[in-house]
């Protein structure tokens, strides 16, 4: 895709669709262990010596080592320190860039990719991949981080008879928080399967950890290629190797060095099929998207075969359904994988199904459908920002209105800001620069007195009296709790 066309796509959704929905902003600093720390001035460990001192010169430094800014539909995580480079990621378009500022260069990439780790083990080779261990969310456990409380999930670092000789325990540690969306970039593709923003992710005591968190208005300009950049389009293998990328069912991509296409091989490095494919998605289920090298999209099976033939304009797996998003005359519709088409392409843009509804847009408007393609929201919103089986919350020139999905009918007035709460029938509010809640009949539960407002988690809300005043914790009476009580 050129740099015309990215600037074309994405000027017109945030513009239309996507321009008032609000970002989150938040800085990670590197962070170290104290234990790691107090072993390092004793320790003979060069590497071991190395981070410390890594460490101490990041924390004398107030400049967070990366930034991200991200909402449901985009991402952009800037990285400073070990190397400068900005990634931006339009989730709803499936398009992701490397960003070069020295050069004033980009490139084409994936959202994310899992990293994959190459060791000496003895007179072995080991060879590991975040994608081969399973995540687990810790429940009853929680802890604040930039005064956000998080939940915990771990992913178990199993290495077979070669886990004993690793330093400690071996697991990685990811704080996150559900009032963030998911953010993932790099090498960090199994933050995709996190239920909300990693605020501190860390492993044998050295990782990253947010050291601030934000709401600011949107910014179109932030997920744009700047006009001086060039697509950088020969030698990419030397900026990004696509080779090595675990697609499940044991399948891994290589690349052709002299057309930098990709192939399948399987883990004993033999290939399955010849390098043709422009990008290789992972599995979902039994199922794969691929793009030939003129950009058309077919699904393959575990075997690498391909079960649809790269035929078409778009295509995506919508993960509840299992069923395909295409596009087709620059229209979105859903077919099955016998290429049967259930919902005809009609459609501007269709998002993947949420609890049997998806958003789709018409002339920049977006609107809900159910299950079998009827609107059962028309396309009359400048965005749909969340629902649920039977609300959804709407933006209307540039206010938040709760939408009754059965009756169609919205809130009376509009607010500035409105998200679900998890506690019964609340929604943070904001109005006048204030927020608090209110239920879904408009009835103000607790007043609106606060400079922000975070949804509930386990009956406790974060909130903040002032710009700059500490983080409290309130029950859902409006009753200031401890949180080591809270939780």
């Amino acid at each position: 895709m050129q740099r015309g066309l990215l600037f074309l796509c994405l000027t017109l959704f945030a513009s239309g669709v996507f321009a008032q929905e609000k970002l989150f902003k938040i800085d990670y600093k590197l962070d170290v262990s104290e234990e790691l720390l107090a072993n390092s001035d004793t320790s003979d460990n060069f590497s071991l010596a190395m981070v410390a001192a890594l460490a101490q010169a990041f924390a004398d430094d107030d400049k967070p080592q990366i930034q991200a800014w991200v909402n449901r539909d985009f991402m952009r995580v800037e990285t400073s320190g070990l190397g400068e480079s900005i990634q931006i990621t339009d989730r709803k378009n499936e398009k992701s860039y490397l960003l070069y500022p020295s050069m004033n260069m980009y490139t084409e990439t994936t959202d994310a990719t899992d990293k994959v780790s190459i060791n000496d083990v003895g007179d072995n080779v080991l060879i590991t991949s975040a994608a081969d261990f399973p995540i687990r969310l810790v429940a009853d456990t929680s802890k604040t981080i930039a005064g956000i409380p998080c939940k915990l999930a771990v992913m178990d670092v199993d290495l077979g008879e070669y886990t004993a000789q690793l330093p400690g325990d071996a697991k990685i540690e990811i704080w996150y928080t559900e009032t963030v969306p998911t953010l993932y970039w790099g090498e960090y593709a199994y933050l995709k399967n996190i239920p909300g923003a990693a605020l501190s992710i860390s492993t044998f005591g050295i990782g990253i950890q947010a050291s601030q968190v934000m709401q600011i208005d949107f910014d179109a300009s932030l997920f744009e290629v700047p006009e001086d950049y060039e697509l950088q389009e020969s030698g990419m293998t030397e900026i990004y190797d696509t080779s090595d990328i675990p697609l499940g069912h044991g399948l891994y991509t290589y690349q052709d060095e002299d057309t930098e296409l990709m192939g399948i091989k399987d883990e004993g490095d033999n290939p399955i099929t010849e390098a043709k494919f422009s990008y290789i998605y992972e599995f979902v289920g039994d199922y794969a998207v691929v793009a030939d090298a003129t950009g058309l999209f077919g699904i393959i099976n575990p075997q690498a075969q391909e079960v649809i033939p790269c035929t078409w304009e778009h295509l995506t797996i919508d993960e509840e359904t299992q069923q395909l998003i295409f596009s087709e005359n620059n229209k979105m519709g859903v077919m099955d994988m016998q290429q049967k088409v259930l919902i005809p392409a009609k459609f501007d843009y269709l998002m993947p199904f949420i609890d049997g509804h998806a958003v789709f847009s018409e002339d920049l408007k977006n609107g809900l459908i159910n299950l079998k393609g009827e609107t059962v929201l028309p396309a009359t919103y400048d965005n749909i920002v969340e629902y649920s089986p039977t609300w959804a919350i709407a933006i209307e020139n540039d206010l938040y209105y709760l939408v009754n999905i059965q009756t169609k009918k919205k809130t009376e007035k509009g607010y500035s800001y409105l998200t679900f709460a998890n506690e019964a029938d609340f929604l943070v509010a904001s109005e006048n620069g204030k927020y608090g809640y209110i239920t879904h009949d408009e009835k103000v539960v607790i007043p609106f007195k606060y400079h922000y407002a975070a949804p509930f988690y386990d009956g406790v809300a974060a909130v903040n009296e002032t710009e700059d005043g500490e983080t409290t914790y309130i029950n859902a009476k409006g009753e200031t709790v401890e949180l080591s009580t809270a939780w």
